[in-house]
């Protein structure tokens, strides 16, 4: 008999949905594919309830090898133009035209001889937003305008050339689709109540443009569209969605603390309010996000930029510094990350001309500011710019598209439910197998990463402390055992915990670290919590009677 056929459950990161991680055993816990062929399966007798809660700052590495967000269509009844949407100034819609998409979703705008006649949407939003919509039609100047500064663009939709460019957009696009097409776009980093669509601004003329799918979201460039109805539309790292997460080549399932991005604009470094020597300009070349959302800088002199609505810093405190950057030349220049309100290189990047992510960690001396600096004639590329207090290492992308406090992304934990009741363990006895990896290095960093229990007092756990792993249980609140193992900050590793009552077997990486006495524990419930520094989970096993040695051994070679 293989192993695998002994085991009562197996998780491995693959198919999952907001609050729910689905294991593989029992087969009876898929979730329904798009067809819904596996409805019928009972789905809540032994799969991982996952929670993150209302939070939809974090982020992961895909399948590609992109960063992937959260992303929201914050307008409504986003491609149904007569609906949430309000026809002003005598303008009028049509429904059922041909879209840039071959589909007959597509809306004819007419305007009357009013010269401000528009369709608008009321919307609450501030911060960093990209607002969008497909158009096509004879209009010399087709305009988007933000209704509360009157910020507007103009578009010739003759040939997508932009006519009128105000001021307070960060960054305007007219991206040619086909067939007389474009999707036009315009970036704004205002407080937003109302966005309006003008055939044409300021004319009495009446004048007819055909348009589809519009889109209000976060961030710097317009991602490709979501539909929203009476809600608005989401896609992405969703809310309390598991993340499965590439940065190391196969999937795994990506467990991490809760940690707060404080610079204000991650991505926006032209909305730095202090750049001396420094031209940033938005949108330059193409993400880690796989987005044209990268900010290019360059000194004229030695230079340095931060962002005064930041927080300031705590003295005493360790703070982490992350930002994604690359060369734009092949020239020797200096570029890297200040703290303490130094404004010149604190720690120098080694940059090449491929994306790579650059953390420098420091205590804070003075409240001054943290930020980037470079050498006269530097030219890079920057994204991704993120500042963690009372941290000893970057965790994950946060975005933070102009949030003065931080942005915080909450801690991830899962939790599985009746482990006896679901024949998942046996009566006193069980063996489970856990492959994961540090998200970073353990020096230093404590956190628990597997926890079963019945309650606080009778638990099973494992966590890390200062380099070491630390095996422990606890009957009716007294310690029964507590052991540790020192670790390769950076190791992959499997661990393997098999029990009964007269003894419990540990293995590590294929061979056995301990034997200890066995307990009695009727276990119930098991959560999984990230340690301090995270952790990259590939796989997890469990079986309801006490394994031998050999299989123990079997089960975590690597």
């Amino acid at each position: 008999m293989a192993l695998i056929d002994k085991a009562s459950l197996l998780m491995v990161p693959s198919t999952y949905e907001a609050g729910k991680l689905y294991n593989v055993l029992p087969s009876g816990n898929r979730a329904p594919d798009s067809t819904g062929e596996n409805s019928g399966y009972d789905q809540t007798r032994a799969d991982f309830d996952f929670d993150r809660g209302s939070n939809a700052a974090a982020t992961r590495v895909n399948a590609d090898g992109l960063i992937e967000k959260y992303r929201e269509n914050l307008l409504l009844q986003s491609n149904q133009f007569d609906t949430t949407w309000v026809a002003s100034n005598g303008a009028s819609v049509t429904s059922g035209q041909s879209g840039y998409d071959g589909s007959s979703d597509a809306w004819l705008l007419i305007k009357s001889t009013n010269n401000f006649s528009n369709i608008n949407q009321s919307i609450s939003a501030s911060g960093v937003n990209t607002y969008s919509v497909y158009a096509k039609g004879a209009s010399t100047n087709f305009c988007l305008r933000d209704n509360v500064s009157g910020t507007r663009l103009e578009v010739n939709l003759n040939d997508g050339s932009i006519t009128l460019q105000q001021s307070g957009i960060i960054v305007a696009n007219v991206e040619d689709v086909g067939d007389g097409w474009y999707r036009v776009s315009a970036t704004f980093n205002e407080v937003l109540s109302v966005v309006q669509i003008y055939p044409k601004f300021n004319s009495a003329d009446v004048v007819s443009v055909t348009i589809q799918n519009a889109q209000l979201e976060s961030g710097l460039a317009a991602t490709d569209y979501l539909e929203s109805t009476s809600v608005t539309g989401k896609a992405g790292v969703l809310i309390d969605l598991p993340r499965i997460d590439y940065s190391s080549g196969a999937g795994a399932l990506l467990l991490e603390p809760q940690r707060a991005n404080l610079a204000q604009y991650s991505e926006y470094f032209e909305g730095w309010s202090h750049k001396p020597n420094v031209t940033a300009t938005s949108n330059y070349t193409t993400s880690p996000e796989g987005l044209k959302n990268a900010t290019r800088l360059q000194f004229t002199a030695n230079g340095y930029l931060y962002n005064s609505n930041a927080p300031a810093q705590v003295n005493g405190t360790q703070y982490t510094l992350s930002c994604y950057a690359k060369r734009n030349d092949s020239g020797t220049q200096s570029f890297g990350f200040f703290g303490n309100g130094s404004g010149s290189v604190d720690s120098a990047m080694a940059l090449t001309n491929e994306w790579k992510r650059f953390d420098y960690t420091y205590t804070a001396t003075n409240i001054s500011q943290l930020g980037l600096a470079g050498s006269s004639g530097a030219d890079v590329s920057v994204y991704g710019f993120q500042a963690e207090a009372s941290a000893s290492y970057p965790t994950s992308y946060i975005p933070n598209h102009g949030e003065s406090g931080g942005v915080t992304r909450a801690a991830d934990s899962m939790t599985l439910s009746n482990l006896q009741t679901n024949n998942l363990l046996g009566s006193n006895q069980g063996s489970f197998v856990f492959h994961y990896k540090p998200y970073n290095a353990y020096t230093g960093s404590t956190g628990k990463i597997f926890d079963f229990r019945i309650d606080a007092n009778n638990r099973v756990a494992t966590y890390f402390s200062s380099g070491t792993l630390r095996l422990f249980s606890n009957i009716a609140g007294a310690t029964n055992f507590n052991q540790a193992t020192t670790l390769d900050g950076d190791t992959e590793f499997k661990i393997a915990l098999a029990f009964d009552t007269n003894s419990t077997l540990v293995y590590i990486n294929g061979s056995l670290e301990y034997t200890l006495n066995g307990f009695a524990l009727g276990l119930t419930d098991f959560d999984i919590l990230p340690p301090t520094n995270g952790v990259k989970l590939s796989e997890c096993s469990w079986y309801p009677t006490k394994l031998s040695g050999a299989e123990l051994e079997t089960l975590t070679t690597l």
